[in-house]
């Protein structure tokens, strides 16, 4: 079996749902041992490093009003390996609104989830601003991940 060159310490990180406080190590490290980078991409607490922006479209704008998108991790983020050497990063800004739901079913938000992408090459950077991946189940990116629901 041939050991990757290029990869990620983590290709998941998330919180469950509010009611649960588990403090976690967010970290995530990219790994080119063929270059010899290793670069942080997301820090312990959560932060995207090197954040690229944000490119707001007139639908995030719609779905967030005003908001600023903080370059923090606070619901999920999934990574997957799209080819030899980069890397797709899907990052969910807002979480579907059950996910403030309780554990008897009261609290829940009326909205869908928003998610929003950025590819990762093989130096570690990222190669454009985050742009609108996905709201609820329609589907805005231009690469879909495998493990994803079609």
């Amino acid at each position: 079996m041939k050991q990757e060159q290029i990869y990620l310490t983590q290709y998941c990180i998330s919180e469950p749902n509010y009611e649960f406080v588990i403090k976690q190590d967010y970290t995530v490290i990219f790994v080119n041992e063929e270059k010899d980078i290793k670069k942080q991409i997301v820090d312990k607490d959560g932060n995207i490093c090197e954040f690229p922006g944000v490119e707001y479209t007139d639908k995030i704008k719609d779905e967030l009003g005003k908001s600023i998108i903080e370059p923090i991790v606070k619901y999920q983020v999934l990574f997957e390996k799209i080819d030899d050497s980069r890397f797709i990063m899907v990052w969910t800004v807002r979480p579907d609104g059950r996910y403030w739901m309780d554990s008897w079913g009261f609290g829940a938000e009326d909205y869908e989830s928003l998610s929003l992408y950025t590819y990762i090459d093989e130096n570690g950077d990222f190669t454009k601003p985050f742009q609108l991946y996905s709201i609820g189940y329609d589907f805005y990116g231009d690469y879909r991940l495998r493990g994803e629901l079609q």
